[in-house]
């Protein structure tokens, strides 16, 4: 149990981070108005539907949508599965990756948390983290067991927080290992959740009674454990504090770190990350307004304000569209047309919007929509968005997925969803994630290609030198190419086998080739017996006619 001074400390804490957020407010702000206008408004000024009141051009917002589901269809495909476990190379229990018993299992804790993924809120949310990626630069996802009070294991939870919601610190290796997230919830909804601490202050029991739809604010503190002096028990803590009376209402401990942030990229100095909008924002909001001048203008063109004669005007002279200026004399009243150049406007903005898609990459990393794309079309076009977004899927990679990943399979082994893992594993301390997704895959099968060609190659020489081909391994390269091309591990033999199964086959063949020698020598007695009959009645033996003159003789 934590005291009221420690949570007083995270309460400041808090507060001093905050005033870092305050910093990037501006900067999220125009963010949500002009790119993601969907979302509510990070100063809570507008609602969505306010914000698309503003908007006079779409480009920005398809552009992120556009990069947002590249990624979603490179990283996570929610059709395939998208990643695998090991050991780690660096662990000196790696030699166990080629023990087929640990094959399998692996596999099968990868079959377990790819379900169970599809069956939880992962690819919705997810989706979500992908937009606010390419557009806020900086993303935080949160995992948690679903809580339904059952016995085993009750699924994943997926939360993704909103860019004004929280606030986080690193630690020495710039690893994200802190998180501050404000969130407000109903009374009901605190009683659901933590009731079973039994620390709910007695007023909250009166206005469940009563009001229990009324809000209540709360702060969780995500944090390791030794921070606040808990050196014993699990290596994570999330303190859930109540703003209004600063109490602890719940206190849970994580053998993971529950909260995963990733940086689109980082300056020096900054935690915070900077992506595309960064770069884009000002062609955006130019592209905005020019497109807002350019509808006035026509607006002005079909319908011009009035303008009036020499004698003067009655009250301001109004230029808007559908304007009636009075004056004082009505004679002399027309039509007043707006010279504009329309064409130099489109021209600017096509420019404008050009500059947009090429800064989310639209262009380059828009895939066709046709079932029947050849290998090196896939080939060509995930190598577009390796070397486009190498850098930055690794990072996400890294600090959000891996994470989730193997937290994912820590809560699925812990709560007995999975099979027991094999004795061969008693004391593996890490696990290592392969990404398998079809940007790997398109990776893989370029080195799959690479090597075929290597091979192709060696039989061309060999008809020039056949001590080529004892260059050629290829048993083995049978055997590294099976998981570059997603075969199975029980498909593929393991060593010993594919062993016992040669020196089998050798010793098949070895008999064999008795038995055939034996029935030669049979065959050649049968044809000898006649001849010895003949050696012996003196006579020669036909093909040999100096046999009997040199005294040879059978018998």
């Amino acid at each position: 149990m934590v005291s009221q001074s420690i949570v007083n400390e995270q309460l400041t804490r808090n507060g001093v981070m905050k005033q870092e957020l305050q910093e990037w407010e501006p900067f999220y702000s125009d963010v949500n108005k002009f790119i993601r206008p969907r979302k509510k408004s990070v100063d809570n000024s507008r609602s969505p539907s306010g914000q698309l009141d503003e908007h006079y051009s779409s480009v920005a917002p398809s552009a992120s949508n556009t990069l947002g589901l590249t990624m979603a269809d490179t990283l996570t495909p929610k059709s395939i599965e998208w990643f695998a476990y090991q050991i780690p190379e660096s662990s000196p229990m790696q030699h166990l990756n080629k023990n087929i018993i640990v094959q399998q299992w692996f596999r099968a804790l990868a079959n377990g948390v790819f379900a169970a993924l599809a069956q939880s809120n992962f690819y919705s949310v997810i989706n979500e983290i992908y937009a606010d990626f390419n557009s806020f630069a900086t993303v935080c996802l949160n995992l948690e067991e679903a809580r339904l009070k059952k016995a085993g294991f009750n699924g994943f939870n997926f939360r993704a927080l909103p860019i004004n919601a929280y606030t986080f610190e690193e630690n020495y290796l710039g690893l994200v290992d802190t998180v501050f997230r404000e969130y407000e919830i109903s009374v009901r909804q605190l009683f659901q959740q933590f009731e079973d601490s039994g620390k709910i202050p007695p007023k909250y029991h009166k206005l469940l009674k009563k009001e229990p739809d009324s809000a209540v604010k709360c702060l969780s503190v995500g944090l390791p454990s030794e921070d606040i002096g808990l050196t014993k028990g699990l290596p994570f803590t999330v303190l859930d504090i109540l703003l209004d009376e600063k109490v602890v209402v719940g206190e849970n401990g994580f053998h993971e770190f529950p909260y995963f942030v990733g940086r689109w990229d980082k300056a020096s100095g900054e935690k915070r990350g900077r992506g595309p909008a960064a770069i884009a924002l000002a062609d955006i909001k130019t592209l905005n307004e020019l497109r807002f001048q350019e509808l006035m203008g026509l607006q002005k063109a079909i319908n011009p304000p009035l303008l009036s004669g020499e004698e003067g005007f009655v009250g301001t002279v109004q230029m808007v569209p559908n304007a009636i200026v009075y004056s004082r004399n009505p004679k002399d009243v027309r039509l007043m047309p707006a010279e504009m150049r329309l064409d130099l406007s489109s021209l600017k903005a096509d420019q404008l919007e050009a500059s947009i898609k090429d800064i989310y990459l639209v262009d380059q990393l828009k895939l066709p929509q046709r079932g029947d794309m050849t290998a090196e079309e896939v080939i060509t076009r995930r190598g577009e968005v390796e070397r486009l977004l190498g850098p930055t899927v690794s990072r996400f990679e890294s600090e959000v997925l891996s994470g989730v990943l193997e937290r994912c399979a820590g809560m699925m082994v812990r709560s007995g969803a999975v099979p027991e893992a094999p004795p061969e594993l008693e004391n593996l301390e890490e696990i290592d994630i392969v990404y398998t997704g079809q940007l790997s895959r398109a990776q893989k099968l370029a080195q799959v290609q690479s090597v075929q060609r290597w091979a192709q190659m060696g039989s061309e020489f060999a008809a020039l030198d056949p001590k080529v081909l004892n260059v050629m391994n290829l048993s083995e390269w049978q055997r590294a190419a099976a998981p570059l091309m997603g075969v199975p591990p029980e498909a593929v033999k393991s060593p010993n086998d594919q062993k016992r199964e040669e020196e089998a086959q050798a010793a098949a063949q070895e008999a064999e080739k008795q038995k055939e020698d034996l029935a030669g020598l049979g065959d050649l007695a049968s044809k000898v017996a006649p001849l010895a009959k003949v050696a012996g009645e003196g006579g020669a033996i036909e093909g040999f006619p100096g046999a009997q003159a040199a005294g040879i003789g059978l018998g």
